[in-house]
């Protein structure tokens, strides 16, 4: 029913500098959330005291100052408290009205499967705005509306809790996402909604309803069941009769994560490498936009778009001017209208490996992550760090044809492309250029945990066992 975005690039190939990308339509790496060092190209803790900086301007919060009702189901990810301000770095400090959703990211001590461990009770857990009310969350029912008892051993023998813990999940972030519309239609409030899945990171994870009900095994499992998801918001839409009135944008913040291994991560459809890396694996990501009356339905776009682009593309679309610093991105609004006769207004979109380019002059390119390991038995590998150690250099630069040579596999060179030094020296120039408008800024990835800052729903800060509680009840607003 849309257009099918066939070259819908990403801000970074992992998911914390992606996001805060999308959000601002700016680098990442312009604001300090980004970095070359493990574990710290992410977010790595829930107890950091960094994150999102609030001298950043996000799309929900310039749509709020316009009237537009701010909605956000999922993952987060982007920093939660510092040392002066609880809840800093979160959702509802950041433009957003309502909440519900991780505030760190989807951890294997989450999932059963894997063996859950004490640390569940500091990085599982669910937030309602700035109120934690599931901890430690079990996440197989974050996306379907069911009621389901989980026993599991988490607590020592030493522990003040029962050491079988019952676990009733209610915590529905498709009803909360579908509530959300449903309420802001009734009053006819122009809504902006951001629909973070925490499907299909990894670990994977299917409520009873969707599991074994693929032909793609587990994996497909989860896309089936983030699939219905879908569905039922764009049925929302429709029983509202505002579908017309609505735009919809589904992608992804990454590639997939190789390291997982085959059956436990997506496919690229042969695209050269994956999550970590600047290959084309790693930051071009499926990518769809709907509008029905306007974007013309089963059509491609073929130009290189990027998450960037989304930022000015609605503020414009809304008739708001744009913030007064440096947008990376480009209003793609004609380019959705008439897909088949678009043109790019920029002729470069930079992809960082970390803090760098990966296209860099000395020498020009770079290949990110070129040893990734495939094999960690599906419980989750190390992504690759963007330092000097793990970065191979080219030069002459590796250069490829992305229309001919999607895997990129045949380095073009001069024998083949008569014009390939003129190509070069102007990808220097304009990077060159581009470096120049990056000036430092205080980086909000790096720092170590402060344990007490992880989050704990009875008390202000982490206090271990005594966090533990379950108090989420859909339709009310929490603080």
């Amino acid at each position: 029913n849309g257009v099918k975005l066939n070259q819908y690039l990403v801000p970074a190939s992992v998911c914390t500098p992606s996001r805060a990308g999308f959000l601002t339509g700016r680098l990442p790496r312009r604001f300090g959330m980004t970095a070359n060092v493990l574990p710290w190209r992410l977010m790595a803790t829930t107890g950091q005291p960094t994150g999102f900086p609030d001298t950043e301007t996000t799309i929900a919060s310039m749509l709020r100052e316009d009237g537009y009702a701010t909605g956000m189901s999922g993952k987060w990810h982007l920093g939660i408290s510092n040392l002066t301000h609880q809840w800093a770095h979160l959702p509802k400090q950041h433009g957003f009205d309502s909440w519900l959703g991780l505030p760190y990211t989807q951890m294997h001590g989450c999932d059963p499967s894997h063996g859950l461990a004490n640390e569940s009770l500091r990085d599982c857990m669910v937030m309602a705005n700035n109120t934690v009310v599931s901890q430690p969350t079990i996440y197989s029912n974050l996306t379907q509306p069911l009621t389901i008892y989980f026993c599991y051993d988490i607590y020592p023998a030493s522990s003040n809790l029962s050491k079988t813990f019952a676990r009733r999940a209610t915590l529905i972030l498709t009803d909360h996402a579908i509530h959300f519309i449903q309420e802001k239609a009734a009053i006819q409030q122009p809504f902006f909604f951001y629909m973070a899945y925490v499907h299909v990171h990894t670990p994977l994870f299917s409520s009873p309803r969707f599991k074994n009900v693929s032909r793609g095994g587990f994996f497909g499992d989860n896309v089936e069941e983030m699939d219905d998801s879908v569905g039922q918001i764009l049925q929302t839409l429709r029983n509202l009769q505002i579908e017309n009135n609505t735009i919809v944008v589904l992608a992804s913040d990454n590639g997939p994560f190789l390291e997982e291994g085959w059956e436990n991560r997506g496919r690229t459809g042969g695209l050269r490498g994956g999550k970590g890396q600047t290959f084309e694996g790693g930051i071009r990501v499926p990518g769809i936009a709907q509008w029905p009356g306007v974007f013309p339905p089963g059509t491609i776009l073929h130009e290189p778009v990027t998450a960037l682009d989304l930022f000015p593309t609605f503020l414009q679309l809304a008739n708001i001017t744009l913030p007064s610093k440096i947008i990376d991105g480009v209003d793609i609004s004609e380019m959705l209208r008439n897909p088949s006769e678009a043109e790019r207004q920029s002729k470069f979109i930079f992809h960082y490996c970390g803090n760098n380019v990966t296209a860099d002059p000395s020498p020009l390119c770079v290949e990110c992550c070129p040893y990734s390991p495939f094999a960690f038995n599906g419980t989750g590998g190390s992504l690759c760090p963007c330092d000097s150690m793990n970065l191979r250099p080219h030069d002459p630069p590796l250069v490829f044809d992305m229309l001919d040579d999607s895997s990129e596999s045949h380095p073009l060179n001069t024998s083949v492309l008569p014009n390939f030094s003129a190509i070069v020296e102007e990808t220097k120039q304009a990077l060159a250029k581009h470096y120049a408008t990056v000036t430092p800024a205080p980086n909000q990835m790096i720092s170590l945990p402060i344990p007490p800052l992880s989050p704990c729903c009875r008390h202000r800060w982490f206090v271990g066992d005594d966090c533990a509680c379950q108090i989420y009840q859909p339709g009310t607003v929490y603080p």
